[in-house]
């Protein structure tokens, strides 16, 4: 059975060297009609040390991205940009991804927005000596899921599940937030 996972990466850039602020990944079974909060149980969350990352690492910011994260709001913020003393250096988050992922890394479709996430998880694990959590091949484009799925032609779709509202569930540019709602794009869409 093919399960599917999207996959969430926080940036301070636009380009595959940039610094990675938070992964999240969420995993669900198209066929078992999951709620908001079974998503948000199944959900894997880790913030990692942008600080080492610049240092050690040498990733890179742009200045741009600074500025667009400012004018974000503050949980938003504080799920990724905001340091706290149990940030991960890289390499241990991405074993953390590695032993929770490990369920489901056979038979699984790895979700995004676009392809930056990608991108920089291939940049990142290169860098490292990484084995990929997730090979190339699975990789997919949750935006063209949707446009063809809901005759849509930006990525986005109405959702209808009873007493889901995005505005009172969803906290933009939080990357569990954003597997959430892209998942109940998915499979509660309206055309």
């Amino acid at each position: 059975q093919t399960c599917a996972l999207p996959i969430y990466v926080e940036t301070l850039g636009k380009k595959s060297n940039a610094v990675i602020l938070s992964l999240a990944a969420t995993h669900f079974d198209p066929d078992s009609n999951p709620s908001p909060d079974t998503l948000r149980q199944n959900t894997f969350f880790i913030k990692f040390d942008a600080e080492d990352q610049i240092r050690r690492l040498k990733r890179t910011i742009t200045p741009s991205s600074i500025e667009w994260w400012k004018k974000q709001c503050y949980n938003a913020r504080a799920k990724s940009v905001i340091p706290t003393p149990i940030d991960a250096k890289f390499e241990d988050g991405y074993e953390y991804l590695r032993k929770w992922s490990h369920q489901y890394k056979d038979n699984t479709w790895v979700w995004a927005r676009g392809n930056l996430d990608q991108l920089v998880m291939d940049d990142i694990e290169e860098q490292l000596n990484l084995e990929p959590v997730f090979p190339y091949s699975r990789w997919r484009d949750v935006r063209t899921a949707i446009d063809f799925l809901y005759n849509t032609t930006n990525g986005y779709t109405p959702v209808d599940y009873p007493g889901y509202d995005p505005a009172l569930h969803i906290t933009k540019h939080n990357p569990v937030d954003d597997c959430i709602s892209d998942i109940m794009m998915l499979l509660y869409g309206k055309k």
